[in-house]
């Protein structure tokens, strides 16, 4: 583990509020972090393991996320920060259909929770889903 750089300049601070809200999430019993910014988390209910990787992008492209992928594997989650932050609809949906959950923090205690975690979204009054989208 190392409290130093990382290629993407994911700063410490972000690291740590995302490691909090993992340390303190009910339905996680392990948690392990390396490279920095992968957390590996075992949920209880499903009995799985997730990969989620822990980014600060104001707006996550396509691009990026394909540059993810190419340098960590196979990652489950990609929590981009906080509600200032957004990711285009072409990463949304390419993240969609690859089964790839990708949240900002308002999202992400409510995708540990589900199977299908990639599949979560709020959802506004009519039950549509609600994204956290910004034009690439």
């Amino acid at each position: 583990m190392s409290n130093g750089t990382n290629t993407w300049n994911v700063p410490f601070s972000h690291i740590m509020w995302l490691n909090r809200l993992l340390e303190q999430h009910d339905n996680l019993s392990a948690i392990i972090r390396s490279e920095d910014i992968l957390f590996e988390v075992t949920r209880k209910a499903q009995g799985d393991n997730l990969r989620i990787l822990c980014l600060r992008e104001y707006t996550m492209g396509l691009t990026m996320v394909q540059r993810a992928q190419a340098e960590f594997g196979h990652i489950d989650i990609i929590y981009i920060g906080g509600g200032w932050n957004s990711y285009t609809m072409e990463a949304k949906q390419y993240c969609l259909d690859s089964n790839i959950g990708m949240f900002i923090s308002g999202e992400m205690a409510g995708a540990l929770w589900k199977s299908d975690f990639w599949n979560y979204h709020k959802k506004d009054q009519e039950g549509n889903p609600i994204y956290s989208i910004k034009a690439s």
